[in-house]
């Protein structure tokens, strides 16, 4: 599929960028760096999306993982 690499990247970026925006309003340092993390996978999805023709699913996630794995053997 034409989405498979944004989809992955994109959901990659924000768990991330999740994690590190958590991390640091626990130490009470700026979050400005897991936002533009969440920002950036938030783009990368909506590529996907427009790349999807609006069809994206949360069901096409587990499928796009598989199919990066079979083609990087």
């Amino acid at each position: 599929m034409p989405y498979d690499y944004q989809l992955v990247s994109g959901t990659l970026i924000v768990m991330i960028g999740l994690v590190g925006m958590t991390n640091a309003m626990v130490e009470k340092r700026t979050p400005i760096f897991g936002l533009v993390g969440i920002l950036a996978g938030a783009g990368l999805l909506g590529w996907a999306w427009v790349l999807s023709d609006g069809t994206l699913t949360s069901y096409h996630l587990p499928q796009a993982v598989f199919r990066l794995i079979a083609a990087w053997k």
